[in-house]
């Protein structure tokens, strides 16, 4: 019979373990970040990977350090793989990650000695990995035990019923359940599903593998306390987008006019930072446009220009000088036109006004706004229209929606299943300047709900 993916990984750990600590004495000081701590938060929680190769075939796409920028502003913790020979990690890029990342750092690898426990720590490890698939229960307590000496937490993996029952024996504080079968490296997000219910209340309950976007979030939601997300997101073609929505969903924040506002949407969670190019707004922005969208490019939002009637040319030259990545247009716009000027990131976003009827909207748009109209006009209302109106409408996956949503109904507007949802007045202090309380509580309110939440 052919060995198993994770025995093979095993036996080249030990002899390597072996080989590389034999007769090493280190002696590193504690730890004061807690991961528990950090996962135990109201709401779910996120361990982002970073995770250059696997061996079901994954390779990321960003180096070490530049995922740790994209995670940072969302992550509660990131874990970093550390193995060399099936992962290409090592040890120093813990230290690459520490550099760019304040909260705790998870030492991924398959420990089989509690001497690596003790080197994670010395390179700037506050939590490692404990599979109990590749560990015996003297092996595992021997872990456990050498990290809660360094003040370090332990994820304690499993992945069916008999190694939960064994990790509970442990008292292991957070239990990881993998989704991934480490022999055959199939990946099953119902592993969760069938063993979570069983983890006691006062244990953290993580899920790993396969999370792939928010919709497997939601899935989840409820059940565990935190997700454990790596493959998805290194595979991305825009990492931080890709962290971001799956933490929030897509979220455009409009009407921005100022640094601090745009740095506090960042910081927030949002994907998108809308710049209203539109006369007689009292949100238009001038010439500070530019430095306003090099500010959301730098923290990982996406540009967006908001254009009423206006030329063409005069929208393709603003899109291009403030290297925009989409533009939202009120109005009447020749499509094929503007598409020739355009760079080929820059998406087309056409507006559709919603009444009591759906305004068609022009062909050749990559995605729909669905806004309410009101007097023939359509955005900058502050109002909702009836979303049932949508639902049926073949745009709405790829679309966003705006209109009167607020911290109160942003995750009702959510399930309505555009792609995205549109904020502008609800988050403001005035018309132009948000208020960092009202962004603090939309971002909130759209992080789901984790299974600690219900015992609160």
């Amino acid at each position: 019979m052919a060995e198993c993916v994770l025995d093979g990984i095993v036996r080249r750990k030990r002899q390597d373990v072996s080989a590389r600590l034999q007769g090493v004495t280190l002696d590193p000081e504690p730890t004061r970040k807690s991961l528990r701590s950090a996962l135990a938060r109201r709401g779910a929680r996120f361990i982002m990977e970073v995770k250059k190769a696997s061996p079901s075939g994954h390779r990321g796409n960003v180096g070490v350090a530049e995922a740790a920028a994209a995670y940072a502003p969302v992550a509660d913790a990131i874990s970093v793989l550390t193995d060399e020979p099936y992962f290409s990690g090592s040890l120093d890029d813990l230290r690459a990650v520490r550099a760019g990342f304040a909260g705790p750092i998870l030492a991924k690898d398959f420990v089989i000695d509690a001497k690596q426990v003790t080197e994670a720590r010395a390179h700037g490890a506050d939590a490692v990995l404990a599979i109990l698939a590749a560990l015996n229960d003297d092996e595992a307590a021997d872990v456990i035990s050498e990290a809660r000496r360094l003040g370090m937490d332990v994820i304690v993996e499993v992945h069916d019923r008999a190694e939960l029952q064994r990790a509970i024996a442990l008292d292991a504080r957070i239990i990881g359940i993998n989704n991934r079968d480490l022999r055959t490296l199939e990946t099953d997000l119902a592993v969760t599903e069938r063993l979570a219910g069983l983890v006691p209340e006062d244990r953290i309950v993580v899920s790993e593998s396969g999370i792939r976007s928010r919709r497997d979030v939601e899935r989840l939601s409820e059940k565990v306390d935190a997700y454990l997300v790596g493959s998805s997101l290194m595979a991305s073609s825009d990492i931080a987008q890709a962290a971001r929505a799956l933490v929030f969903g897509p979220v455009k924040i409009c009407g921005l006019t100022r640094s601090a506002d745009v740095a506090a949407a960042a910081a927030a969670g949002a994907t998108h930072a809308g710049f209203v190019f539109v006369d007689g707004s009292p949100r238009r922005v001038g010439e500070e446009a530019a430095g306003l969208a090099a500010i959301a490019r730098e923290r990982g939002v996406l540009p967006v220009g908001v254009f009423g009637d206006v030329t063409a040319a005069e929208i393709v030259r603003i899109a291009s000088e403030h290297a925009l990545r989409a533009v939202q247009l009120h109005g009447r716009h020749d499509l094929k036109q503007l598409r020739k000027g355009f760079a080929a990131n820059c998406e087309i976003w056409a507006v559709s006004g919603v009444d009591d009827v759906v305004e068609p909207t022009p062909t050749g748009a990559d995605r729909t706004l669905f806004d309410t109209r009101l007097a023939g006009r359509a955005g900058g209302t502050g109002k909702a229209f009836d979303w049932d109106l949508i639902a049926a409408h073949p745009d709405l996956p790829n679309g966003f929606l705006a209109g009167g949503i607020g911290p109160a109904n942003a995750r009702a507007a959510q399930r309505v299943g555009t792609y995205g949802v549109d904020l502008c007045s609800s988050v403001e202090a005035t018309p132009g300047r948000k208020d960092p309380a009202k962004l603090r509580a939309l971002f909130e309110e759209l992080r789901l709900p984790s299974r600690g939440s219900l015992q609160c």
